[in-house]
């Protein structure tokens, strides 16, 4: 393979980098591509002179920008007739231009949201012009280097189901470099070129591609199929994960493995996934993209959890009395990894040592009983764990209760609970008291514990309002809590968590001075635990720190 077959090769130009239109990269003067998202260098790649802004085009369009890439100008415009939405004419000379006509042709019959379909095409002056709708959104070329896995995986998946469509209509797409690609306000990706649509019974031809994002046997005269389509959904992930496009110039000489480690720190079995499709030789690659996608799912399956907790004196006392618990366990099994998380906050009542007795006696009374029940907590119902956190809350309680008896010195020993186990996808909640639960799911914060107090109580039967519940001289008061009967009653339920959800677990030195609406906040603003939890504390001593903060957060990912 020579590099007469990668790209068109222009005049010599200085030996002034040159800054890449798409993504603003820097360039060596020879180079015709973004040596990153291989887009088409401005310059003198084109003989075309673009058109004034202002222009008007066939009396249908006026020209407001214009940028050129390679071959053709780009000009993004709005139409004469008041039709809401601008629109991207693309402008080549006539000859070069001609394939479009087919193409406008071609599109009309694919309907689908992923493609974004020509509305216009027509020849003024020795030039061509094909005109599509501009979908409003992120240009792909603003995510190279700053994609997530999760982002990438579901937008390999998306790829593969807009290739299976073109399949059923006999096309083939052979590449898709990130300035082809739109993600709209809705997260879907659109296609915004259809330029190498190419049918699959088609004769071989030699192609005019991209750099770094077709596969090696689309630059010959050989036939293709899927499993070229396999390494171009590959190829576009790499690019978007690593921050650069695949080294391709060596190919002709030697076939060149993909680079991540130390550019990019990826999972390994992602890693695997695009090096298997990536692979030089089309019969190492997944066979089909259909394969692929259920690959890439399968790889989307795996969550990941992340936690953290903070615990604070806070700006009022002089010693803490709440205690903290978590406690996390992974077993490997044939089906895959089965996670179990335990996560306890409890706040200590009854002054001097007794508040920092009792809540330490309750988490590590809970945590001795769950434990008892790990190896089989893996396959427990929803039913079962709240029965085994209930148990244990008792069992905490009867220890707090027997305790007091036995230290005369400690009365008024007591403390509120509350405790979460994840075993999968199904989170447990019980409680006991004001500490709380909440959980953060798609930009909405639901408290799933209700407060055993009396305020709370008076909330719930009308007489006061939630406003009114936050200053009542009243408010600490409660009506249930460990240690201060011999018999508890526990709360509990189970709620299902879905990707992106976050937990939230704290004592009610948080709650006193952080309103729910501040905790959503911060919640959704904070991409790592740790920080979202030493957040939540520093709000809560800025609000006064009337008592002790304890948090726990948890992202479900």
């Amino acid at each position: 393979m020579n590099g007469e077959l990668f790209c068109d090769h222009s005049p010599a130009r200085e030996d002034t980098p040159v800054i890449c239109p798409e993504c603003a990269s820097e360039n060596p003067a020879e180079d015709t591509y973004c040596v990153v998202c291989g887009a088409a260098l401005a310059g003198d790649t084109t003989t075309l002179v673009p058109l004034a802004l202002g222009t008007v085009l066939a009396e249908r369009y006026v020209i407001e920008s214009v940028h050129s890439y390679g071959s053709e100008n780009r000009y993004v415009g709005r139409r004469c007739d008041g039709t809401s939405g601008r629109v991207l004419v693309r402008e080549r000379e006539r000859e070069e231009a001609a394939l479009w006509r087919a193409l406008v042709t071609r599109a009309a019959s694919l309907a689908h949201p992923a493609i974004v379909v020509p509305e216009d095409y027509f020849e003024l002056a020795e030039r061509g012009y094909l005109v599509c709708p501009e979908v409003p959104g992120i240009r792909l070329t603003e995510r190279i280097g700053r994609t997530t896995e999760r982002e990438a995986v579901a937008w390999g998946v998306q790829l593969c189901q807009l290739l299976g469509f073109l399949h059923r209509h006999e096309l083939l797409c052979l590449e898709f470099p990130p300035e082809w690609l739109v993600l709209s306000r809705e997260g879907r990706l659109c296609l915004t070129h259809l330029d190498v649509l190419t049918g699959k019974s088609s004769a071989p031809e030699e192609r005019i591609l991209t750099d770094g994002y077709a596969a090696p046997e689309t630059y010959k005269a050989t036939a293709v199929d899927e499993r070229s389509e396999v390494f171009a959904v590959a190829a576009l992930l790499y690019t978007l994960l690593v921050g650069k496009r695949l080294p391709v110039e060596g190919w002709a000489v030697q076939p060149e493995l993909p680079v991540f480690y130390p550019d990019k720190v990826l999972s390994p079995r992602l890693e695997r996934v695009l090096r298997k499709a990536l692979a030089y030789d089309p019969q190492e690659r997944y066979e089909s993209v259909e394969v692929l996608k259920k690959t890439l799912l399968a790889v989307n399956q795996h969550v990941r959890v992340r936690s953290a907790w903070l615990s604070d004196v806070g700006e009022k006392r002089d010693h803490n009395e709440d205690a903290v618990l978590l406690k996390e366990s992974v077993r490997s099994t044939v089906a895959g990894a089965e996670f179990v998380g335990l996560y306890i906050v409890s706040d200590g009542m009854g002054g001097a040592a007794a508040g920092e007795v009792a809540s330490a006696l309750a988490v590590q009374t809970i945590a001795e009983h769950v434990e008892q029940r790990f190896p089989h907590g893996y396959g427990m119902s929803d039913g079962e764990r709240e029965a085994c956190l209930r148990e244990a809350i008792v069992a905490a309680n009867a220890a707090i209760y027997e305790y007091g008896k036995e230290h005369r010195e400690s009365a008024g020993l007591g403390a509120t609970v509350v405790a979460a186990l994840i075993c999968g996808s199904r989170c447990s909640l019980a409680w006991v008291g004001d500490s709380r639960a909440y959980l953060w799911e798609r930009g909405h914060l639901q408290q799933l514990s209700r407060d055993h107090s009396l305020v709370a109580r008076l909330v719930e039967i009308g007489q006061i309002s939630p406003a009114e519940a936050r200053t009542h001289e009243h408010r600490h008061l409660l009506i249930r809590s460990l240690g201060s009967k011999e018999h508890v009653v526990v709360d509990s339920l189970s709620h299902p968590l879905a990707r992106g959800t976050k937990l939230l677990l704290c004592s009610d030195g948080l709650t006193t001075h952080v309103e729910d609406q501040v905790l959503s906040d911060i919640l959704s603003r904070h991409r790592d635990p740790g920080d979202a939890a030493l957040e939540l504390v520093v709000a809560a001593n800025a609000g006064g720190g009337s008592d002790n903060i304890s948090v726990v957060v948890v992202f479900y990912e």
